[in-house]
């Protein structure tokens, strides 16, 4: 018997996010018991020690319900950042606070810019607000930070912008991203979705935006995690910064206790712990140029990166070479629900990773002569 409850109309046109593949399943499907997840972009040196000695300090408290603002966690922000904890709302990843910037500011029929292949989340949680979406082609896999900014119009609520971008890798410079803030109406709050900014910091013109940005324009809202160059992925936690009026707003529909005791206390630590962020990117950055030289030999076209993955278009259907190296023990992400079809987001990884990676891509598509 079917459901006779119709759900809202809007959520006709939202898909579910289809996150990477996992290990576990990879490793239930094929019998195999060595597999390499290049898919998520996720740190090849683990976590901060130091974090996870706190972490399991924190384990012994766990009978007790976490603070449910994360203060400890917004202050140590605030400290790191230069500005006032009120400044600083965390949440459960970035992804909630996505969430929250789309359920507190769009009603339905309001409009969205976002671009056409910035980070799926963004269209996603719009149209779930029956948000009518605007996508702005992009320019050489760039955000048309210009276009985007003409898109905006007294009915556009949000306008998103992933910088670097996920899947494609670029970022926009910060007079591209100056020149926008000052062309979009002062009442579309511009998302600044950083979640890779650590790997970009080596291009001086990749933007200040905590403070400066923030500091210059209420209308701004930068989002950060500790997902990628913190290795803490597996605890979901991020944050936002932005004027503190408007975080108000997203604090009212927060869920209770979102963000657990012991992975606020992580955090805390992991932000201390610089001599291990300056390590992580060290590692990806050693390792990004002759990954993309390698790649490039073995037919595939490889767009110049400023994140711990690389945007690639293959020789082979991206889904069909994602399910080749399964075999070998490697996820990597097909893009086809972005309908890039032909591309695939590949994850920098260790020395060793790598080289498993372009062993196996050797078997599977061959050296070109």
């Amino acid at each position: 018997m079917g459901l006779n409850t119709q759900p809202r109309r809007c959520l006709i046109n939202v898909v579910p996010y289809m996150p990477g593949k996992s290990i576990a399943s990879v490793q239930r499907e094929l019998g195999l018991k060595n597999v390499v997840k290049l898919a998520s972009n996720e740190n090849p040196l683990g976590p901060s020690p130091k974090a996870m000695a706190v972490f399991r300090r924190a384990e012994k408290m766990c009978h007790i319900y976490p603070e449910g603002a994360s203060p400890e966690l917004r202050e140590a922000v605030a400290r790191f950042h230069r500005i006032k904890a009120d400044q600083v709302l965390v949440g459960n990843g970035s992804d909630e606070l996505i969430r929250y910037l789309c359920e507190a500011f769009v009603d339905n029929e309001d409009e969205v810019v976002v671009s056409q292949y910035g980070f799926i989340r963004f269209k996603q949680q719009a149209l779930l607000m029956g948000a009518r979406v605007i996508e702005v082609p992009m320019v050489d896999w760039t955000h048309d930070l210009e276009t985007m900014a003409k898109t905006a119009n007294p009915r556009t609520k949000l306008l998103f912008v992933a910088n670097p971008n996920n899947p494609t890798g670029t970022y926009n410079t910060e007079e591209e991203v100056r020149t926008l803030l000052k062309a979009v109406p002062r009442s579309t709050i511009v998302v600044l979705d950083e979640a890779y900014c650590q790997f970009a910091g080596e291009w001086a013109d990749y933007p200040a935006s905590i403070p400066d940005l923030v500091r210059e324009h209420e209308n701004v809202v930068v989002l950060r995690t500790f997902s990628k160059a913190y290795g803490l992925a597996g605890l979901r936690v991020g944050y936002a910064v932005g004027d503190p009026e408007l975080l108000s707003w997203l604090d009212r529909i927060r869920m209770p206790f979102n963000v657990n005791l012991p992975a606020q206390q992580a955090c805390v630590e992991a932000l201390k712990d610089t001599a291990f962020v300056r390590k992580s990117v060290a590692v990806i950055t050693a390792a990004r140029e002759p990954l993309i030289v390698a790649l490039r030999e073995l037919g595939f076209s490889v767009h110049d990166s400023a994140t711990n993955f690389l945007f690639v278009k293959c020789p082979i259907p991206g889904r069909e070479l994602f399910k080749k190296l399964l075999k070998h023990g490697l996820i990597i992400r097909p893009l086809d629900e972005y309908g890039l079809k032909e591309h695939a987001r590949i994850s920098i990884g260790s020395r060793e990773q790598n080289r498993m990676l372009l062993s196996a891509l050797r078997q599977v598509v061959g050296v070109p002569v």
